[in-house]
């Protein structure tokens, strides 16, 4: 008896254990075996991406060269300066200013000359008139053709009445300034040889022509800053000589800056303008927009020594980005994106014979479904038939 009584015990033992297996196992889903090794189909959103590491630049980058050897006789800057609009970075030696002065000399010989010759003329009035008559002349040529397009306009209701006669106005006001101009050259050459007046005019004129090409060479002899902006590269010293070829200083414009990453050329057909261009600063993930894809492909060598072909796409930082110019941040480019949709881990998809399946647990049975899948990215994969919400699919096999 005490034997059947043991029997009976151990029985109603293992009846317990079964029950509660049982129990627990429908509790937690029938997922028992699985823990750790499974997920559920879920609804949420997906991207396609492209990441590539990005680099800082200036949309404004001004670099000079120096077209022969010359000599650095004053240097206002070194490497990270600021410097403003039209600041003077440096000037080469040169003698332009002797060089003027002695011109100057000369025209004011020929002018004693010629009121020599002229007894009393003033030749430096006579040639501020002939200027004058010059420029009078050169306004009225561009007044004429204003007016012809304002008629043209006028007789086709283009342009109003008020802006027609302004125009007509203006070309009658420079035709009485050339006519007035002419009369006082009259009366101040009168009396004086033609000849005379031709010979000292044109003398006066080649100086003056002289001194128009040193001054331009001076200024050719001083390097100026043409916008606000840091000096990013300086290769001369005060004193020293500049190489041909070699850049002698770059200006770059810290207040206009972009961003560019340079994509394999067969990934560049999937981008487009204005797509998201995702910039992770370190702080926060700042969304801007394709603006620039670069139409050629460049030659470029991998980290691996691969030859490729890369094509530079461009975004320009938002205001508040307040990035060096040359730092290096991490991009992506959202090539297409969809929400809503059926995702599972991407572990959970593999393929047999070209087609894609998962191992659904079902009653704590695997069952092998076919799917059909549609964007991937790095953690899921969109299941577009196939799978329904809430689905348990194996994570490893």
């Amino acid at each position: 008896m005490k034997k059947l009584h043991k029997k009976k015990y151990v029985i109603f033992a293992v009846l317990c254990v079964f029950v509660f297996i049982v129990a627990f196992s429908v509790l937690s889903g029938g997922n028992t075996s699985y823990d750790g090794k499974s997920s559920k189909a879920e609804m949420g959103s997906i991207q396609r991406t492209l990441k590539e590491n990005g680099t800082v630049f200036s949309k404004r980058v001004n670099t000079f060269y120096s077209d022969m050897s010359q000599k650095v006789e004053v240097l206002n800057v070194s490497i990270g300066d600021k410097v403003k609009k039209g600041d003077i970075l440096l000037t080469y030696e040169n003698n332009y200013m002797l060089e003027i002065e002695r011109a100057n000399k000369q025209i004011d010989a020929i002018t004693a000359m010629y009121n020599e010759s002229v007894k009393g003329a003033d030749f430096k009035e006579v040639s501020n008139i002939k200027l004058n008559i010059s420029t009078v002349e050169n306004n009225l040529v561009l007044a004429k053709s204003n007016f012809e397009k304002i008629k043209s306009l006028y007789e086709n209701n283009a342009v109003s009445e008020i802006e027609y006669s302004e125009a007509k106005n203006n070309v009658e006001a420079l035709e009485n300034q050339l006519q007035e101009a002419k009369n006082n050259y009259d009366l101040m050459t009168r009396g004086v040889s033609a000849n005379v007046k031709k010979q000292y005019e044109a003398q006066v004129e080649e100086v003056v022509i002289q001194i128009k090409i040193l001054e331009q060479r001076m200024e050719q002899s001083s390097i100026k800053a043409e916008f606000d902006g840091v000096i990013t590269e300086l290769n001369v010293h005060q004193g020293g000589m500049t190489q041909t070829g070699v850049p002698v200083v770059e200006i770059q414009d810290e207040n206009s800056l972009g961003i560019y990453i340079e994509v394999l050329a067969e990934d560049s057909m999937k981008v487009s303008k204005d797509m998201k261009f995702i910039v992770n600063t370190g702080d926060e993930m700042k969304e801007l927009k394709v603006n620039k894809i670069y139409p050629k492909a460049q030659p470029s060598v991998s980290d691996l020594g691969v030859e490729q072909r890369r094509v530079r796409i461009e975004a320009d930082l938002t205001e508040g980005m307040n990035m060096k110019i040359g730092s290096e941040l991490d991009v992506v480019i959202v090539l297409e994106e969809k929400s809503g949709v059926l995702l599972v881990d991407r572990d959970a998809v593999y393929k047999k014979a070209g087609k894609e399946y998962v191992t659904v647990i079902e009653g704590g049975n695997e069952v092998e479904k076919e799917v059909t899948t549609g964007l991937k990215d790095d953690d899921y994969i969109e299941i577009t038939s196939g799978l329904t919400e809430n689905e348990v699919v194996l994570t490893e096999y």
